[in-house]
């Protein structure tokens, strides 16, 4: 699966536009987070607006996001997605729950409209083996759609099959269809190889593509999630790993990151680090190789 040729004007042109990032900590405040994402050569970049493991918190605030807007081109970030904290899970049978998910979710979309975030990304969520969860979450996602901001959408993050989770490319196309346009879908590559999908193959590849075309349609993709998978194709076991060292390899990643209908995305990393530190300027080396 060839990409450009980056020795014609043409391939510079591609190359130059590709959004390549990492999620970056915000600990010490939005400007940090800033400076991380420049350390490691990133032009779009992933954040958590609050604490990724608990309830608590405010949107950013008015004047934190003017000042980041005015110094993002500064450090050379394009794009910024945010993600919603772990904890959130619309699709709970328990009321308290899903009250508490639409509250951090409203949140986020309220930051994302300050940042001028062109994604706002969450975990479909599990519905404790119910059966229900999925209507449970087209109804979240209908009760969210006044708060989404202009210019952003509502991304529906594909899972790795674990039981009980909301989250196959089939589910979340679906949810993304009948719930409007202010709501798509993120792709991460260590998830597919959980959940089956051979991103190394010419048919493994293929059939891929083909259920994104079927399923979710390749305008309602908003970001990739580029990670490698500690775990075997089809293990439905959600463990990343850093790029290049595990079973979607070098040749998958290569795969999506030269897919023509995704090349205009933002690719942010989530991998572990060589230091276990989280993304690297190693990942990011590779990175920049296989797009390139």
């Amino acid at each position: 699966m060839p990409g450009p040729r980056y020795g014609s004007r043409q391939g510079a042109e591609v190359k130059a536009k590709r959004l390549l990032g990492a999620h970056v900590s915000t600990a010490g405040g939005l400007q940090k987070s800033l400076e991380r994402a420049r350390a490691l050569q990133c032009n779009c970049m992933q954040v958590f607006t609050g604490n990724p493991r608990g309830w608590s918190g405010a949107p950013v605030a008015k004047a934190a996001a003017r000042a980041f807007r005015e110094a993002a081109p500064v450090f050379g970030v394009k794009t910024v997605i945010i993600h919603a904290i772990y904890l959130v899970n619309p699709a709970s049978p328990k009321a308290e729950v899903r009250r508490k998910s639409l509250v951090c979710l409203r949140r986020d979309l309220v930051s994302a409209g300050r940042l001028g975030a062109s994604g706002v990304v969450l975990h479909p969520g599990s519905d404790l083996g119910d059966r229900q969860g999925e209507q449970r979450l087209l109804t979240a996602l209908q009760q969210l759609l006044p708060a989404v901001p202009a210019g952003c959408r509502l991304l529906l993050e594909g899972m790795a099959g674990t039981k009980n989770s909301i989250g196959t490319l089939e589910a979340v196309g679906r949810l993304a269809r009948q719930a409007g346009e202010k709501i798509g879908v993120c792709l991460d590559s260590a998830h597919l190889c959980a959940a089956g999908y051979d991103l190394q193959t010419a048919d493994g590849f293929a059939r891929f593509v083909k259920d994104v075309k079927k399923h979710i349609g390749f305008a309602r993709v908003g970001c990739i999630h580029v990670n490698d998978s500690k775990h075997p194709c089809g293990s439905r076991r959600d463990h990343h790993e850093n790029l290049g060292e595990g079973y979607v390899t070098a040749r998958g990643l290569r795969n999506l990151l030269h897919f023509h209908p995704f090349r205009a995305l933002p690719f942010i990393m989530e991998t572990p680090g060589f230091d276990q530190l989280g993304p690297d300027r190693k990942n990011m080396r590779r990175l920049k190789k296989y797009a390139g």
